[in-house]
């Protein structure tokens, strides 16, 4: 009788699903097609990490949700994000499509690592206790995807809510937030508040590490070189010197890497939509705004306890992760990762100029496209190696990534991935010209392009054919080599370091990201997913592709993105719903699609419909005006699917489309 009861009120809520999502407007698909080479290679990639994840599980998790290491582990501020990390693209490959086991794995583990980490001493209220935002950014990456997945579940929602309410000022126990400068208090924050000081044992995990970093400054007394880190010799003890140094001029106060707690803050909004999330993000990017004005158009890398530039450095440089320690890539991808959070929730892309000027700044101080004629003297005079000066001379641009008192120097070629984050959000021109001129430098020092960035960028403007077909079998067989490395694990876990699951993960789940939703990798620094669309199975109602389906994000222009989508099946019909940008923050406002020759055959809402012919075949035009729209799509057929997106002009939710 039970089962009975229970099987009525699964099809009763199964069915007022399919009603729900049946109200979106609906396109009909019936174009019969020759599968393409990359739709077979996404669906093997797929199946591949849904295995992939079952051994690392099997082989690294006990019953109770714990990564199989030390029994007893004492590491100061460090190494609960290594082991949450370890799980990075576990629910991520769920919400693209994976198995829905994945999900439930990387939560159960979640659970226990939680508890493992407490039993340790670094977790405190299920959050880490103490340590920096690139850390934290690290160790939290895994945990925003989990709302894409399930949306409404309460365990997971009250977390978001609770671990935001540590930095905006609603924990009493973590007053990490200052509300009236609107800045942090300290680098080092978490659920027990600010760390004002630092001593040795803060530092003793990872300071074995540090020695292949700089010295975060050059005139501390008696310490000339990075190996003081290891040096605590009884009568020069100059890691105590290094650590009490630091701990005066970098722990109070607030740095840009702070930044990185606007995902965390975003997150509780993607559950809520409370608007005070979205008031205390832009708040945290207009003090880092006022700061940069302040500095003369350059962000400083610290402010004090009081709010002025270099209270404790005593210069606009020298903070914790900044300009000088250990380079000023932190800060720049800082900047592009808080923009992006910040226009996401606000839907203004102004929020993207703060690291647009910073860019900037590099690329007035450097060496753009090259400058063969220039003295090589007066390149070694500013620091510039001799392998850089021939970088120059060939026409590749350098930039400098470290300030000091000797000014700008550390010159390195231009990072492409800023430029790239930059034209995604914005889609401007100008920002696709610096992409544009970096792919072209490349290709013509180099051959071809190299880098992976600018590789995507063009094959999303048609210029780059065949490249998923060819990432894809690569990532194929990396992941079977990776999964070959966990099957022969013979270590003993009590010798094991705090990094070794992260090095393990074998969940490359980049090219599905940027094939499939046209996404941005999130792969490390705090990263939540953003891309053009997101899929739905509309007969199971749960978030990703459905079975047998594969898509492609081919084009991306600034109005408008090409999708094709592929039914692999050859009997049986699919049901796919795409939504408009990852949490349905852009409206969808028509879409042109492909379809077999002879009457129309769309379905659903009977909104204006247009067919005409041209070159591909038959074309439709349906109106959306929505969040999302649903696509049925017949055995075998294929379609490409052109969207016009009005970008950033809802309100994003983890909420399933059909219940928004």
């Amino acid at each position: 009788m039970l089962k009975t009861i229970c099987l009525l009120v699964f099809c009763f809520t199964a069915s007022a699903q399919a009603q729900k999502s049946d109200a979106l407007v609906q396109i009909y698909c019936d174009k019969p097609s020759a599968p393409p080479a990359w739709a077979f290679y996404e669906r093997a990639l797929i199946d591949a990490l849904d295995k992939a994840a079952g051994v690392f599980y099997d082989q690294y998790v006990d019953e109770n949700g714990m990564l199989t290491f030390k029994e007893r582990y004492e590491s100061g501020m460090n190494s609960s994000d290594d082991m949450y990390e370890a799980f990075r693209g576990f629910s991520l490959h769920t919400a693209l499509g994976g198995s829905l086991e994945i999900d439930k794995k990387n939560r159960f583990a979640w659970e226990g690592i939680t508890k493992q980490f407490t039993r340790y001493g670094q977790i405190y209220r299920e959050f880490d206790s103490n340590w920096d935002w690139m850390h934290h950014g690290e160790g939290y990456i895994n945990f925003y995807p989990m709302g894409m997945v399930q949306p409404y579940n309460e365990v997971f929602k009250d977390r978001a809510i609770r671990f935001a309410a540590m930095y905006i000022g609603e924990d009493p126990e973590a007053p990490n937030w200052d509300p009236e400068l609107k800045q942090m208090r300290a680098v080092m924050t978490g659920s027990r508040g600010p760390l004002m000081e630092w001593n040795k044992r803060d530092w003793t995990p990872t300071n074995a590490n540090l020695t292949y970093y700089p010295l975060p400054f050059l005139d501390i007394p008696g310490i000339d070189s990075s190996t003081a880190w290891i040096n605590d010799h009884p009568d020069n003890d100059q890691f105590a010197v290094l650590v009490k140094a630091m701990s005066d001029r970098m722990a109070k106060g607030d740095v840009p890497i702070n930044m990185i707690s606007t995902p965390l803050i975003a997150n509780a909004y993607l559950y809520t939509g409370d608007e005070k999330y979205i008031q205390w993000t832009t708040d945290y990017l207009t003090t880092w705004e006022r700061l940069t004005q302040r500095n003369n158009g350059i962000i400083p890398d610290n402010v004090g306890i009081s709010g002025e530039i270099g209270e404790h450095t005593g210069h606009w440089w020298g903070g914790y992760y900044g300009w000088v320690w250990p380079s000023g890539t932190h800060i720049m991808r800082t900047l592009v990762l808080s923009g992006k959070v910040a226009t996401l929730l606000s839907g203004d892309t102004r929020w993207m100029n703060l690291a647009r000027s910073q860019i900037g700044v590099l690329r007035g101080n450097g060496f753009i496209d090259g400058v063969a004629s220039i003295d090589p003297s007066e390149l070694r005079k500013r620091n510039v190696s001799e392998e850089t000066i021939e970088k120059i001379r060939k026409g590749t641009s350098v930039v400098p990534w470290r300030h000091d008192h000797r000014g700008w120097y550390h010159y390195r070629e231009e990072d492409p991935e800023l430029y790239l984050h930059l034209w995604y959000t914005s889609q401007s021109e100008e920002d696709w010209q610096h992409i544009e001129r970096l792919a072209e430098a490349q290709k013509k020092t180099r051959g071809r392009i190299t880098d992976g960035d600018l590789e995507w960028a063009y094959f999303v403007k048609g210029l780059n054919p065949g490249y998923p077909a060819r990432v894809f079998q690569r990532e194929l067989k990396a992941i079977q080599h990776e999964i070959e490395l966990i099957q022969n694990e013979h270590g003993y876990s009590e010798t094991w370091v705090d990094s070794k699951w992260m090095a393990m993960n074998p969940m490359r789940t980049s090219s599905l990201n940027r094939f499939s939703i046209g996404g941005i990798p999130i792969d490390t620094r705090g990263e939540m997913l953003h891309s053009q669309v997101r899929y739905f199975d509309g007969e199971t109602q749960r978030s990703g592709l459905p079975r047998d389906v594969a898509a492609l994000v081919k084009r991306i222009e600034p109005d408008w993105i090409e999708v094709e989508v592929v039914n692999l099946h050859v009997t049986e019909s699919r049901s796919l719903i795409v939504q408009g940008g990852a949490y349905g923050e852009h409206r969808i406002q028509r879409v042109e699609f492909s379809k077999a020759a002879g009457p129309n055959r769309s379905v659903g809402n009977p909104r204006s419909a247009e067919v005409y012919e041209d070159d591909a075949g038959m074309r439709d035009i349906k109106e959306v005006d929505g969040i999302a729209f649903a696509v049925k799509l017949d055995p075998g057929s294929a379609s490409t699917i052109r969207i016009y997106l009005d970008r950033y002009s809802n309100k994003p939710s983890f909420a399933f489309p059909w219940d928004r």
